[in-house]
């Protein structure tokens, strides 16, 4: 049966107490009329071979998936139901890599695909993204803090700090729009590079997340 990312997460416990080794992207394009294309990736390809052992160790006569084996399909089937996104694709041709994309009309397509995505225990509706004139606004449920909360009680089980653990597993963010960037507010503790003007590119791990839980919050201005 397809496992989410928070039950892949709770049978690979073991694993990534060793290694920590996690990496979730979220890749936007913005075109000027408010439609776009998102990219979502989990890569777990770090662990290579030690997640490998375990997926040949786990497999069950039933055909069960292997820990190694994100099945995002039903994240796909869903977000096909959704209006106003279309192209959806699962790509998996990197192991251990699983990348989600899907075309959006407007913010409100891209609202609803996050919340198949990313949905917190409160199973309530998010809207991830607004415009307030031109600065595009992010703020977050807490799937992302649920998750933090998730590995560091399973990391400090033997009483050890998960400092260390949680600064391993990193959160990237890509945007790319029409128009250049004129200003971004971003949390303390969340790098930025900008390789071109229309572009920005954001990268956090989780220890800074725990911290503070807007830290994945943010708002970019652009000219127009």
């Amino acid at each position: 049966m397809p496992r989410s990312l928070r039950d892949l997460l709770s049978a690979l416990t073991a694993v990534l107490l060793l290694t920590g080794c996690l990496t979730i992207e979220e890749n936007y394009t913005f075109k000027k009329d408010g439609s776009g294309t998102m990219e979502y990736v989990v890569d777990m390809s770090a662990l290579g071979e030690m997640l490998k052992s375990l997926e040949s160790m786990s497999e069950g006569k039933d055909g069960d998936e292997g820990p190694g084996d994100l099945d995002m399909k039903d994240q796909a089937a869903k977000l096909k139901s959704l209006p106003g996104i279309s192209k959806v694709k699962v790509k998996n041709k990197e192991k251990y890599v699983q990348r989600l994309t899907f075309r959006f009309k407007d913010l409100t397509a891209l609202n609803g695909a996050l919340n198949v995505l990313m949905p917190d225990s409160t199973g309530a509706s998010h809207d991830f993204f607004h415009w307030d004139g031109s600065t595009l606004v992010r703020t977050n449920n807490r799937h992302a803090l649920e998750m933090g909360d998730d590995m560091g009680a399973d990391a400090s089980g033997d009483s050890t700090d998960p400092t260390a653990f949680l600064q391993s597993m990193h959160y990237k963010y890509s945007f790319t729009f029409a128009e250049a960037i004129r200003d971004r507010q971003v949390a303390e503790g969340v790098s930025q590079e900008s390789p071109e003007p229309r572009q920005l590119k954001l990268d956090t791990d989780w220890s800074v997340i725990m911290k503070d839980p807007s830290a994945l919050d943010l708002r970019i201005t652009l000219d127009k």
